[in-house]
């Protein structure tokens, strides 16, 4: 699950004058910005064997998040006020930053009682680009059979979203960041790339933000 298929490119829109020359427009300025962005709370597991459970999304080492609420979480959530959704985000395990691997070695080890996860919540952003002009984005995901449930942020170059990054630095977005929905529509990560390569002259991306 830790391994990576890089589908950079594929997520760039390049639009070129008939003399070559790159052409960029400035983003519409509009954005839509749901929760706090940093909402946190601890959820307590009663051992490693709660945390096999869980059913994780590892693809991208510096943030695990999780892919649905079966096994422990299903069982917070019926006793629990603060519920914990898909795409939450493990920050820490009994204090410590978490990561994939690490994770992964913990769940390996022997049970030593109980696991507090810190939890965050993602953010909801909305952006609006203008085409014509190159996204300047680049995402990732892995195709295993539990890989990523969407496509994340690998790093953002030139072009129309560094451009929204500019006009809007309140609402911007960056390595790790998932990408949600591409002009309303969602699917399998190859389907939301595949719509960033779409004709359409504006562009609405659904994107979950992380705190990283």
């Amino acid at each position: 699950m830790l391994c990576g298929a890089c589908c950079a490119g594929d997520s760039e829109l390049v639009v070129q004058n008939d003399n070559g020359s790159k052409i960029a427009m400035t983003p519409m300025v509009a954005a839509m910005s749901a929760g706090p962005g940093d909402e946190r709370f601890v959820m307590t597991l009663k051992g490693v064997d709660a945390l096999k459970t869980l059913d994780l999304d590892l693809s991208d080492n510096k943030c695990v998040i999780f892919a649905n609420c079966d096994g422990a979480v299903a069982e917070w959530n019926k006793h629990s006020l603060t519920q914990v959704f898909p795409f939450d985000r493990i920050i820490e395990i009994n204090g410590q930053p978490c990561v994939a691997t690490d994770l992964v070695e913990k769940s390996k080890s022997e049970d030593v009682g109980t696991v507090n996860l810190t939890i965050e919540k993602p953010q909801k952003r909305l952006l609006y680009l203008q085409k014509p002009g190159r996204l300047g984005m680049d995402l990732t995901y892995t195709k295993t059979r539990k890989g990523s449930v969407k496509p994340w942020i690998t790093s953002i170059s030139e072009g129309l979203v560094a451009q929204w990054n500019t006009n809007m630095p309140e609402l911007s977005v960056g390595p790790h960041d998932r990408i949600i929905t591409v002009n309303g529509s969602g699917g399998t990560p190859s389907d939301l790339v595949q719509l960033l390569s779409s004709s359409e002259e504006t562009l609405q991306l659904e994107v979950l933000h992380y705190n990283i």
